[in-house]
């Protein structure tokens, strides 16, 4: 009984020293909780032996469920790339231009009319001028010059430009992941341009020969009594729509070639004028010398044409329009610079389509209305070797003044 009562003893001395090492060890923890900086290194799930143990698994556990991920160096980076995304789109919605100067833009706008006007000019009065139209050779090679101006319009800057604002990364995900949209509308121009000029020259060929009876009837004109004057009115008449139908065609396809350089214009003006600091002033001189080519290349197609009333008069007046469509563009640059963000979808999307078509536009003008036709012209044909070789080598120097150029514009 004895031995009985002394294990007893034994074991509630026993059960008493693990009860009080147990409000012991509970105190001890209480403690290291309260300590500052105990919560950072430590989870609040209370496996606080575990993770004293493991101290990778401690580290970031503050206020978060066990079990998150481990931290490492590599771990701040959804932070930078999450910073990253606004800042971004802080940058491609910003608005206003620093360093702008309006008495230079507004002087600018002058510079840019003049230039072009000069130009658009020079050809068409050294047509109607005696001691300039003396010169015949050189009226040949400006309008061979000007058919690679608007070859390299089209190419370095028109559709350089429309690929370059439609990959802009403030597009990124917004035009479904496809990055061949500037030669996609590009190629639609080309085939609108293709359909028009083909339909429209099909009804220019129809109505000659019937404003030709109309003319014919209204004059009072008997048939002829003989076979062979007959054949030989035919004839006249059907030469005489050739040619009717070519200089109407040949006049489309000159409007068609002012609307792409228009369009064009209308853009790079807004460019420069929302333009500010030394920038502008590269830009002005750059743009100066494009539209001086560019009014070189309109000019000489306009001087070719033929007008049976005024023929001067709607010849300049052809000039003005072109030299004022860049002069339109910086205007409109001028009254939204504040509010014009040049970089939000919207901007770059409007201007980049309508680069992508007026390049579109050109090509189709350049290679076949102005190479095609020119260089397989019967006047061509009649020229001598020397001269043929002098309409290649200006051709090719158009081209490389232009590209040169598109370095600054």
């Amino acid at each position: 009984m004895v031995a009985a009562g002394r294990i007893r003893l034994a074991i509630a001395a026993a059960v008493a020293a693990c009860a009080v090492a147990a409000v012991a060890q509970q105190s001890t923890q209480q403690t290291a909780l309260d300590e500052p900086g105990s919560r950072d290194a430590h989870s609040v799930t209370g496996h606080i032996i575990f993770q004293s143990a493991d101290p990778s698994r401690a580290d970031g556990q503050s206020g978060e469920p066990s079990g998150g991920a481990s931290a490492s160096p590599a771990e701040p980076e959804p932070a930078s790339a999450e910073t990253a995304a606004p800042a971004r789109d802080a940058e491609c919605m910003a608005t206003g231009v620093e360093g702008w100067d309006g008495r230079l833009q507004v002087g600018g706008v002058f510079i840019i009319m003049a230039t072009g006007l000069a130009g658009a000019v020079l050809p068409i009065v050294s047509r109607h001028v005696k001691w300039l139209s003396s010169g015949t050779r050189v009226f040949t090679l400006g309008k061979f010059f000007g058919a690679g101006v608007i070859l390299a319009t089209a190419f370095v800057h028109m559709l350089g430009a429309g690929i370059e604002t439609l990959g802009d990364q403030c597009l990124e995900g917004r035009l479904g992941g496809f990055e061949s949209w500037p030669a996609l509308l590009a190629m639609l121009a080309i085939l609108a341009m293709h359909l028009m000029e083909h339909v429209l020259t099909r009804r220019i060929a129809r109505a000659r020969p019937h404003a030709d009876a109309l003319a014919g009837a209204a004059a009072g004109a008997t048939p002829s009594s003989s076979l062979q004057s007959e054949g030989f009115e035919k004839e006249l008449h059907v030469h005489a729509g050739a040619l009717f139908a070519d200089e109407r065609r040949r006049r489309l396809s000159t409007y068609i070639l002012e609307l792409g350089i228009a369009l064009h214009s209308v853009i790079i003006g807004m460019t420069l004028a929302v333009t500010g600091g030394s920038e502008f002033r590269v830009l002005l001189a750059a743009i100066s010398v494009h539209q001086f080519f560019e009014g070189m290349a309109v000019g000489s197609r306009v001087a070719a044409l033929a007008f049976r009333s005024h023929p001067l008069l709607l010849r300049l007046l052809n000039a003005a329009v072109f030299a004022l469509t860049t002069p339109l563009g910086q205007a409109i640059g001028i009254g939204i610079r504040q509010s014009f963000a040049p970089r939000s979808p919207s901007s770059l999307v409007v201007m980049g389509v309508l680069e992508s078509l007026s390049a579109g536009i050109l090509i189709y003008s350049a290679v076949v209305n102005l190479l095609v036709e020119e260089f397989a012209s019967p006047e061509f044909a009649a020229f001598g070797r020397r001269l043929r070789v002098a309409c290649f080598a200006a051709t090719y120097l158009g081209v490389t003044a232009m590209t040169v150029i598109a370095k600054w514009a």
